[in-house]
């Protein structure tokens, strides 16, 4: 019984050791960087530093940030806001500044005095010469809010229309309302304090001012033109004077070739007595009224097949449908002993 509770103890007191351990070396770690990170702190210093010789200040800043990101000490920071100032960043040189002065200073080196020293001294030449816009809107609703932006970062809705510290060079301010827009691009010195006006445009989304109760007016549809090719009164005399003339020659030149066929017997060598002539005078008229029936015929068939073709334009009713049985046009042909000829009626 003895022993396991030695044994128990014994295991207890490594497990004690192994956290203690591991709590000093987590400690350690926390407190500051390590050695390969102070080293990799060191070069990216030291290439800064070439680069800012040879005028790369945009890559001299990278290595400065990179150095400083580890480090967080006063010469790392300084470094860092003299390239922003070189590059015309000067807020963000203040702001660097800024965070320098809330590093510890206790029991610190005289290289990290010297760099706050420095530090001070520069934020004393920056102070005058960061510039700001003034940006007011105009076109917007009394108490609508206006979302307003500076380079695309948004400016606190409070601080529209107070100074807004900007870096020098060109800017574009915009703003926008659910009903408009506008932008404004303007350029600032150092040190100037400039005024930007933006004027709203409508985005065509506004409401209308009221309901209205005028029923919307529309122009009366123009009724759409059809030519049709159907038969119509013109076209019905045309056939009714085709079908007549041609019944009526028919009839008139089969009844003058009887009559002459019947004087073949009386006439010999086409010499006719007084007592033919009057059965002569009926073919030649009979023969003559078949002629002219069969012009009427041409002429009717000529007058409907032009009616035909032309057609007549009607809107978009109905065409009239082609006259019935029962239509009032009447051709009728008519024969009495030597004559001929046709009855119409409409």
């Amino acid at each position: 019984m003895g022993l396991i509770m030695i044994s128990v103890r014994r295991s207890l007191l490594r497990v004690a050791l192994l956290a203690a351990a591991l709590s000093v070396t987590g400690a350690a770690y926390a407190a500051g960087p390590t050695a390969a990170d102070r080293e990799t702190a060191r070069t990216l210093m030291e290439q800064g530093r070439e680069l800012r010789d040879k005028g790369n200040m945009q890559e001299a800043l990278k290595r400065f940030q990179g150095a400083n990101n580890i480090m967080h000490v006063p010469t790392t920071a300084l470094e860092v806001a003299r390239a922003q100032a070189a590059l015309k960043l000067l807020v963000e040189a203040r702001d660097t500044i800024g965070v320098l002065r809330q590093m510890p200073s206790e029991h610190e080196s005289k290289v990290f005095q010297a760099a706050r020293a420095a530090a001070e001294e520069l934020d004393a030449t920056l102070a005058g010469r960061v510039p700001s816009l003034t940006i007011t809107v105009k076109g917007g609703e009394a108490g609508q809010e206006v979302a307003v932006a500076i380079d695309g970062v948004s400016v606190p809705p409070d601080l529209v229309g107070l100074p807004r510290t900007v870096n020098p060079g060109h800017h574009v301010v915009t703003a926008k309302t659910p009903r408009g827009d506008g932008t404004q691009e303007c350029d600032v010195k150092e040190g100037e304090q400039k005024p930007v006006e933006v004027t709203l445009i409508s985005n065509g989304l506004a409401e209308p001012a009221g309901p209205t109760t005028e029923a919307p007016t529309t122009a009366p549809e123009t009724p759409e033109k059809v030519v049709s090719h159907k038969p119509d009164t013109l076209a019905w005399i045309g056939i009714g004077v085709t079908g007549a003339g041609v019944i009526v020659g028919t009839v008139t030149g089969i009844m003058s070739i009887s009559k002459k066929s019947t004087l073949t017997g009386e006439c010999p060598n086409n010499i006719c007595g007084p007592g033919a002539y009057s059965t002569l005078d009926s073919a030649n008229t009979l023969a003559t009224v078949s002629d002219v029936a069969f012009g009427l015929a041409g002429a009717g068939a000529v007058l409907a097949v032009v009616a035909l073709v032309k057609g007549h334009t009607v809107t978009s009713a109905p065409a009239a449908p082609p006259p019935a049985s029962g239509s009032t046009l009447r051709v009728t042909p008519w024969i009495s002993g030597n004559a001929a000829g046709l009855v119409g009626s409409f």
